[in-house]
């Protein structure tokens, strides 16, 4: 197959363009190669194997110019959390407008259509009670325990990236009645190749940059929060069956993408010190809370094993431990810019 994937010059696009390719499938990329993400955007363009199309997602005429494909993998997006509680326009029309314009252009051409949603639509997902049964979005008593988010559960996202994904996934459902549409949500995404340039994107990058910097490292809280790490390889596996497997028009399949383990952010930073040469790092637990921010998360896998789909081969401890040992020469900014980004969001009023 020829597959269009947009975004494709990023993070996940660069590991699946090279498994589709293994495959014998051919790749192009529609990517707009934008400074945040790209510090060196030829560079992209060089480690993609196949065409790079530089091209903005929400421009309808950018698509009507493309050839058209036997698939679209549709991963690209405004990512940071944070960074989306100011800026919500720009996130709105890129994560809504371009995953709106992509399933129209998938329609068009009449071929299945792959897209990246993201687990921030779970918000702080689920939880557990023996007095009050489950609830979702927040906890009904000291009592209760988080549990993992299924696919089935209801959307509460605490931040405007949240609500763009979950209302990119609203405007899949017309497409969806012509064609195939497969809508997958990773949780925390990790592995070499990352961005560790850009602030806005998670914490492994900023616990990478201080650890070069023989620093301390940064918990925001009491260390205690849970995230789902997943590395970018097992993204890349489940995004190409996906593409290789598309579900009967008319019914869009939508499937988490985790290891289904949850970590605290405590255990993240050991994991990080593991992956670095050193050994000597304190870990400190800073009182601030983010707009955004959520208390827990992980993945309920029970319906990729229903659907047959390829399963998580990293752990979590693992994938964090990699990224560390394979960024530890990369070029990335410094600590700073993390700071830097932390006081945007205190003098917006975004901190407590």
């Amino acid at each position: 197959m020829k597959v269009l994937i947009t975004g494709g010059a990023g993070f996940i696009g660069q590991y699946l363009g090279r498994r589709l390719t293994r495959s014998g499938h051919r790749v192009v990329a529609m990517d707009l190669l934008v400074e945040q993400v790209h510090a060196d955007p030829e560079a992209s363009v060089r480690r993609f194997p196949g065409p790079v199309v530089q091209a903005d997602v929400t421009d309808v005429d950018a698509w009507a110019a493309l050839d058209r494909p036997d698939a679209v993998v549709h991963l690209a997006a405004e990512t940071g959390t944070g960074q989306s509680m100011y800026q919500a326009d720009r996130y709105r029309h890129v994560n809504v407008g371009g995953t709106h314009t992509a399933g129209l252009a998938a329609q068009a051409w009449g071929v299945p259509l792959v897209a990246m949603s993201s687990r921030a639509v779970y918000g702080n997902g689920a939880t557990s009670c023996t007095q009050h049964g489950p609830r979702f979005a927040k906890r009904c008593c000291d009592a209760a325990v988080p549990t993992a988010s299924k696919e089935s559960d209801p959307h509460h996202p605490v931040s405007v990236y949240g609500e763009t994904k979950s209302e990119g996934e609203t405007v899949l459902l017309e497409p969806a009645r012509q064609i195939p549409v497969t809508i997958i949500r990773p949780q925390n995404v990790v592995g070499p190749g990352q961005a560790l340039h850009n602030p806005y994107t998670g914490v492994l990058a900023a616990f990478l940059a201080r650890l070069r910097e023989d620093k301390s490292l940064l918990v925001y809280g009491d260390g205690s929060a849970t995230r789902d790490f997943v590395h970018v390889d097992d993204v890349a596996a489940l995004v190409a069956w996906c593409v290789e497997h598309a579900p009967p028009v008319g019914e869009p399949r939508v499937l988490n993408c985790g290891t289904g383990v949850r970590i605290t952010l405590d255990d993240v930073a050991e994991a990080a010190i593991s992956g670095s040469p050193r050994s000597d790092v304190q870990v400190e637990h800073v009182d601030v809370q983010r707009a955004g921010d959520i208390e827990h998360a992980s993945a309920d896998l029970a319906r990729l094993r229903q659907v047959g789909t390829p399963l998580p081969q990293w752990s979590g401890h693992e994938a964090i431990a990699d990224f560390i040992r394979a960024s530890w020469t990369a070029p990335g900014a410094t600590s700073a810019a993390w700071e830097t980004a932390l006081d945007e969001l205190s003098r917006r009023g975004l901190t407590t």
